[in-house]
């Protein structure tokens, strides 16, 4: 059972596959720390996201080390290897149930536009709905008025808090950039020098 705690320190987790993690990862990451006044903020790479089972994800040690390599861009910045080093499917509410047995404070979710819309949906999705405050960006090019329909909706139906953030999106995917690099075409503005030389001396996504 989750329950709210409420106190000075304030903390986030952003989980995803970030296979790679790539500017639009870090942008919302970094837009989330300044408007919420976050003290941490944790990026929690999957093991295996439960909707992409059917698809080959990179080892989370490297998914790992490419996220490390960036902490020092933000002093909250942080990585867990929780849901890498439990294996199997990665569930959310199962990775918050974690963070709040372990770390005290005010916790909220971040994650993508497309994702919040569907945490109805999700493994204990209705009590997440409940008992966490959500954080998110507008994706470039999504329908607003149903996504803050939905939002609306969560809001009147489970009391849910969430913020949208004021930040100007990014349209990138980790998919265009596993793309350019299997096609030898450059990821330079798609991701940080970091986790390009990560990429390039590891030789991912061929």
């Amino acid at each position: 059972m989750l329950k709210r705690h409420h106190s000075d320190f304030k903390y986030a987790i952003y989980g995803g596959s970030f296979d790679p993690i790539h500017r639009a990862h870090v942008s919302l990451a970094y837009y989330a720390t300044r408007e919420l006044d976050l003290d941490e903020l944790y990026f929690v790479p999957t093991y295996v996201n439960p909707f992409k089972q059917g698809r080959k994800t990179t080892p989370g040690e490297d998914r790992l080390k490419m996220i490390e390599s960036i902490l020092h861009y933000d002093e909250s910045f942080r990585v867990s290897d929780v849901e890498v080093k439990k294996g199997g499917p990665s569930y959310t509410y199962e990775t918050i149930h974690h963070f709040m047995e372990n770390l005290e404070g005010e916790l909220h979710f971040l994650c993508g536009w497309d994702s919040l819309l569907e945490i109805d949906t999700w493994y204990k999705g209705e009590e997440l709905l409940r008992n966490i405050t959500l954080v998110t960006g507008r994706r470039p090019g999504a329908d607003d008025h149903d996504g803050m329909k939905k939002i609306k909706e969560f809001r009147e139906k489970y009391g849910t808090l969430v913020y949208v953030l004021d930040f100007p999106p990014v349209d990138l995917s980790a998919t265009q950039v596993r793309n350019n690099v299997k096609e030898g075409k450059p990821i330079n503005t798609m991701v940080l020098p970091e986790v390009e030389e990560y990429i390039r001396e590891h030789q991912l996504y061929k």
